[in-house]
This record gives C-alpha cells, structure tokens and sequence, in this order.
C-alpha cells in the first residue's frame, strides 16, 4: 500500500517560484478567505461535502460517482522552512466510493496520520512572493473487507494561492484499484485535463 505523500519544504518552495499562477483546477473560488498574500487557507476550506465523477474516457470505473464528507479538521504539523511557515492539517469524515449503485463507504480519521485512510492537506508560506503553496493527499483502503479490497490514491497539487481565497473545485489525479477475488482492476488518473477527477464543493 502507498503512504503518504511528503512533500519537502524545499521542493515546496521550488515549485512556488515555477508556478505563479492557480493550476486549471483551482480557478473557481469559495467563500473561505484570508486577509493578506502570505497566509494559509482557513483549515475549514475542506469542511462540508465534496463530490465528483471518475472520467467516463478512463476504464475500468468510467463515470463512479465519489463523495467525501469532511467532518473535523485537526493541525498535524506546524513548523518553518526557511524562514516561512508550513502547516499540516489532516481531517476526519467518511469517503463514499460508487454512491449511486453499489455504495461503499469508509470512515478516515486525523488519528490514522500518517497511515491508511489519512486525507492531508499542506500549506507553505511563500512570503517573499506573496504566495502560498498547497498540497491535498488522499490515501483510502479497506479495513472492513477483504473481497473487494479498495485502495484510493489521489492528490492534488502543489498549487500556488496569491490572493487567499480556497477554491470550490480541486481536480485530482493519481489511481483507484479494486481486487475482486484475486483479480485486480485499475484505472489511472494523469494530471492531465479531462483525466483527472474534479471534485467540487456543495
């Protein structure tokens, strides 16, 4: 199974000086703001419900409908880099894979961190450029059954923030697997545009 992924303080910073603009997944804006260019998204952001559907152009799984209830959010990790301020939040809540036909949920937990069903996201200061650099990981597996087994490996990020507003959409990528008896099934995710699976904020 896959753990989290880290992303280091430097390569956060290398990627706020590559990257000036929002990624296409991150043009709509909520409601969730911060005064000033050098502060994190209120943690909040995530609260509420999220939902999306995988592309119908990547199989197996075309068109499965997800939905992610995000509960309560907990600071994992707050330290500096370089003189910036980084922030870890992990959250608790439930993931719904397949909501419309056959349901499968799974409850995650901040407590999990850094092991299996752990939803993080990252945020690094950039001060001098007056950004803010994010990271959302999402690692899901069975704890309830073995037959199917799902594992879901989805992120999104590192993207740039210059005005601190969060965003109401985030288009995820990485890959969803189900083993049926001994038989695995797994579609792929590029960050690629209309590849990846948008999850938008209700």
């Amino acid at each position: 199974m896959k753990t989290l992924i880290r992303i280091s303080g430097a390569a956060l910073i290398l990627a706020s000086c590559l990257v000036i603009a929002f990624s296409a997944g991150c043009k709509k804006k909520s409601s969730t703001t911060n005064t000033g260019n050098c502060q994190c998204w209120n943690q909040n952001w995530l609260i509420g419900t999220w939902e999306g559907t995988t592309p119908s152009s990547i199989q197996p799984f075309a068109g499965k409908k997800i939905r992610i209830v995000f509960q309560k959010a907990h600071l994992q990790q707050y330290d500096t880099v370089s003189g910036n301020i980084r922030k870890t939040w992990t959250y608790s809540g439930t993931f719904s894979w397949d909501v419309d036909s056959a349901a499968w949920n799974m409850s995650f937990d901040s407590t999990h961190f850094p092991l299996a069903n752990t939803i993080l996201f990252e945020c690094l200061t950039y001060c001098a450029a007056g950004l803010t650099v994010n990271n959302f990981s999402l690692r899901i597996a069975d704890t309830t059954q073995a037959d199917p087994y799902h594992t879901i490996d989805l992120d999104w990020g590192p993207v740039n923030s210059g005005d601190g507003v969060s965003p109401a959409y985030i288009d995820v990528f990485g890959d969803i697997q189900l083993d049926f008896n001994g038989l695995i099934y797994r579609a792929e995710y590029p960050p690629e545009a209309g590849k990846m699976i948008r999850l938008t904020k209700k």
